[in-house]
């Protein structure tokens, strides 16, 4: 059986820091080995590239005592490190053509500006969208994203081509609410059916997991999120959904139903499902008490609520209530960019600054949830961190720059989780693979044309700005 190694400065595991590092997973993706270089690998290494693969005949001996040969592959990563791929615990992948939509407005506003021009999407711009943030998402090293927007059959084969992981939820309004005219005839009511289907075409995918996607308490009447909920407590179909994001979406609830949003969404038994709730900027205490005891799942997406001026998570609190947590970016239209290793950096100086405290959220804290608490949140517990038995989901950065210097792992391995925390940025991701598979090597993108989508992202945004007839328009 084909065996691939990669060997690097360090790499980081459950244990800590590996220095002089070999990782090998087979050829069903899984990590067979996560610990210092094997003498017989340094030597396959003699002469190599750094970065090209090394193919050598290797021999090994089944249980039966019966000799085997296979193939290794060894790729030679010096002036790298390894890690686990990074997690997207929420974003809206198709809106990176409204990338720029609305800058400097507050969120209500914001989301007006980007409502008028989502009218105008068609299919293929959201195909096209998707694609270009899956090229960004790869190309800075994130390997999972749970995403919420229109999702059909077609639009999730896309991620399973590229090679990526999903959990995709179709984003409703209302059972007789139409979301994207331009895109789908789907309103809520057929769009919930259409997720139950899908969930039932993907159940047990590796790569793929569907979601219910109602799209938050002020714009989902209670009847029809009562329904969702139900239906996902009987089906076992997750829910994504957005909590608390703004001051102005919990002033409006609690006029409205005399209940902050997840005190609302409880009566309704939404909790009693399997739930990701993003941003939850403003929860009080006793829904963070709740979300703990219901085991629901938040996303902390910290540059897209500081840019939209939403707020600070309470990020402290819920780690010390022990919620499940993932790190998000959003949408491009509320952040710019999908660079998770911005997240992390800012969601850990963020919390230290608003609370004075510098030891309140760690580097260390920051990447255990942007890989592994993130792959189980969003439902691929299999991933997220580089030990045997997982799932092959790992990315290799470049240590050799000016950002990483002097960086001399040798004398001081931890050091790597402060770079990681606060000097890496997307650009050093290298390489990417997801289950054993190469999807990106040294800057090249090995399952997506990238310069035929930006081509085409362009062409796009063009169409949807002459389309959007001036609404929108100057800030598109």
């Amino acid at each position: 059986m084909t065996e691939t190694v990669l060997r690097a400065d360090a790499m980081l595991t459950p244990g800590g820091v590996v220095v002089d590092a070999e990782l090998a997973f087979d050829a069903d993706g899984r990590i067979t080995y996560a610990g210092s270089a094997r003498p017989e690998s340094i030597a396959n290494l003699d002469g190599a590239h750094p970065g090209a693969p090394r193919f050598e005949s290797v021999s090994g001996v089944h249980e039966t005592g019966v000799p085997a040969h296979s193939g290794r592959v060894t790729h030679d990563l010096t002036g790298h490190v390894l890690m686990p791929g990074l997690v997207n615990g929420h974003t809206h992948s198709a809106m990176t053509l409204l990338r720029g939509v609305s800058d400097d407005e507050g969120f209500m506003p914001w989301l007006a500006a980007v409502q008028a021009l989502e009218q105008h999407l068609t299919h293929e711009d959201v195909e096209v969208g998707l694609q270009l943030a899956m090229v960004e998402m790869i190309e800075t090293g994130t390997i999972a994203f749970a995403d919420m927007y229109h999702w059909d059959e077609p639009l999730i084969e896309l991620v399973r081509s590229a090679g990526m992981r999903a959990m995709v939820a179709l984003a409703s309004f209302a059972p007789e609410a139409v979301g994207f005219p331009g895109v789908s005839s789907w309103n809520g009511a057929e769009a919930t059916e259409q997720t139950e289907a899908l969930a039932e075409r993907y159940a047990g995918d590796a790569q793929i997991r569907i979601a219910y996607g109602p799209h938050a308490p002020y714009t989902c009447p209670p009847d029809f999120l009562r329904d969702i909920a139900a239906r996902a407590i009987e089906r076992g179909i997750p829910i994504h959904t957005h909590i608390s994001e703004s001051a102005a979406e919990v002033a409006q609830i609690t006029e409205q139903y005399g209940a902050t949003p997840a005190a609302h969404l409880d009566a309704l038994g939404f909790f009693e499902a399997d739930v990701l709730a993003a941003h939850c900027v403003h929860l009080t205490e006793s829904e963070i008490e709740l979300f703990a005891a219901t085991g629901t799942a938040v996303s902390h997406n910290p540059v897209s609520n500081l840019k939209l001026g939403n707020g600070i998570a309470a990020l402290p609190a819920w780690q010390r209530a022990g919620l499940r947590i993932s790190l998000g970016t959003d949408s491009v239209a509320s952040n710019n960019t999908l660079d998770l290793f911005e997240e992390i950096k800012t969601g850990t100086i963020l919390h230290r600054g608003a609370h004075q405290d510098a030891s309140i959220v760690r580097a260390a804290d920051m990447l255990e949830i942007a890989t592994r608490r993130g792959a189980e949140a969003i439902g691929f517990p299999d991933s997220g961190a580089l030990e045997v038995g997982r799932l092959a989901d790992v990315i290799a950065l470049d240590v050799a720059g000016s950002s990483a210097t002097p960086l001399d792992l040798a004398a001081e391995p931890g050091a790597l989780v402060s770079h990681l925390g606060f000097g890496a940025t997307g650009a050093d991701v290298r390489h990417v693979f997801v289950g054993g598979r190469h999807i990106y090597a040294d800057g090249e993108h090995l399952t997506l044309d990238a310069p035929a989508i930006r081509a085409r992202a362009a062409q796009a945004r063009a169409r949807l700005r002459a389309a959007a007839g001036g609404a929108g328009a100057g800030a598109a």
